[in-house]
């Protein structure tokens, strides 16, 4: 009878030790993490990167920084000079920040560039429209079709298969 009652007091305990173990380890690795952010408060892994430009701001999906930048003063409609590995094929060329923000499919910062000013004739609109389809972004398309007021118009031009889709968009309107 001893033995019988020795058994699940060290089941008990077993028990207990696998359920703290985990804990103990998160506590040990959030501390590590703690004491590493103290020691090197600029690394990385803490630090929002630096937004320098508005380009950057929409790049990074940062729409905080975007409309910082638009009610500093910087104007939705000035060209921005952009450069991206697939969507430029890695050149610099200018662009509205509209554009580069469907580029990236930002549905956020779409309807804030529209918001504050960002203007579109027929070619920027058609330019924008078709891109957006051509990445998929139905919804980026149909807000900017909206936004526009030409729901009805010419189907987009079948390209060839590129990674190089604002160019593309870009060559288009030309």
């Amino acid at each position: 009878m001893t033995s019988s009652n020795r058994l699940p007091g060290r089941r008990a305990h077993l028990l207990a030790v696998l359920m703290a173990a985990p804990v103990i380890a998160t506590a040990l690795g959030l501390s590590a993490v703690g004491a590493w952010r103290f020691h090197r408060p600029d690394s990385p892994l803490f630090v929002t990167p630096a937004v320098d430009s508005l380009a950057e701001a929409i790049a990074g999906d940062d729409m905080s920084r975007a409309y910082e930048f638009i009610r500093a003063g910087q104007n939705p409609n000035d060209p921005i000079t952009v450069r991206h590995p697939v969507l430029t094929d890695g050149r610099p060329v200018q662009v509205s920040p509209l554009l580069w923000a469907v580029a990236h499919q930002r549905e956020d910062i779409v309807p804030m560039l529209l918001g504050f000013g960002a203007r579109m004739d027929v070619t920027a609109e058609r330019q924008a429209v078709c891109l957006a389809e051509r990445l998929g972004a139905d919804r980026i398309a149909r807000i900017l079709e909206l936004h526009g007021g030409r729901e009805s118009r010419e189907p987009c031009p079948r390209l060839q298969a590129s990674e190089a889709a604002l160019l593309d968009a870009l060559a288009e309107g030309e």
